[in-house]
């Protein structure tokens, strides 16, 4: 088994502004219409009547338990195939839940990704989670460069560590990357420090499994201190990069915020017809 931990200090985000974040999204999206057209795919309208670029309703009504939508291919204008976001769930009391599928029929390495993501719930968050499955198509040559990953992240409990600085029972953000050969295991826990920043604390375990089993330790002794400073210099880049755009995000109100979100989702439109 080989292990790491590793320190970073990070800008902090209020909880009341991340759950009015989360709100705005939900706002955002439930204020956005989709046509109602005898067409195959319905086009999605901005609350102010702009349409919403790359992105068609393909199936079901919109966010709604089973809604399908697909992104639009730039070269040809039309729904992607190989691309589709399905509404598992949208109750701003209870569960927001989103599935991602993305198949690549790359003729070398064919394979599909499954990504499902879940908040509880929009109206006060408490925890939310990722996994992530990729499932080789290719065949047996192909079958052990599949793996999955989950991530949860129980929000009470992280807001709890980062605020009143006591240890918890249980880390707030945990992590798992289970392959073939291999197993990581990730845990995240804040704590405040003495500024008002946060202190976050990054462990990562990690071993092999079948016939790599001895393989881990091995490696760990050969290249644990290169492995090691590697980890540590990625950890403190994603920490710079945080901290130069977290605290500008904070200062935003939810109309300015709101604002934000819709000139991103219209900056695809503008990138690809040039106009402002």
């Amino acid at each position: 088994m080989a292990r790491f931990q590793h320190t970073v200090t990070l800008a902090p985000v209020p909880r009341r502004w991340f759950e009015s974040c989360v709100a705005t999204l939900h706002d955002l999206a439930e204020a956005t219409d989709a046509e109602d057209t005898n067409a195959e795919v319905a086009r999605l309208r901005l609350p102010d009547g702009r349409p919403l670029p790359g992105l068609v309703l393909a199936r079901g009504a919109h966010l709604r338990p089973g809604a399908r939508y697909r992104p639009v291919n730039e070269e040809s204008g039309e729904p992607d195939a190989d691309q589709c976001v399905t509404v598992r769930a949208w109750d701003r009391r209870r569960e927001t839940a989103l599935e991602v599928v993305t198949v690549d029929g790359a003729p070398d390495h064919p394979a599909r990704l499954d990504c499902a993501l879940t908040l509880k719930s929009a109206e006060r968050p408490r925890e939310a989670s990722l996994s992530v499955t990729l499932t080789p198509s290719g065949g047996k040559r192909d079958k052990h460069l599949g793996g999955t990953g989950r991530v949860h992240l129980d929000l009470d409990g992280w807001w709890r560590a980062a605020g009143r600085g006591r240890h918890p029972s249980r880390a707030p953000l945990t992590g798992t990357l289970t392959h073939a050969f291999a197993r990581v295991g990730v845990t995240v826990v804040p704590r405040p420090a003495p500024d008002g920043r946060w202190l976050v604390t990054v462990k990562i375990r990690a071993g092999g499994r079948s016939f790599a089993r001895p393989l881990v330790p091995l490696a760990a002794a050969l290249l644990g201190r290169r492995a090691r400073r590697a980890c540590a210099e990625s950890l403190d880049r994603a920490a710079a990069t945080w901290n130069a755009q977290v605290p500008a995000l904070v200062r935003m109100d939810a109309e300015r915020l709101r604002a934000e979100l819709t000139d991103a989702l219209l900056g695809a439109r503008r990138a690809h017809t040039g106009k402002e």
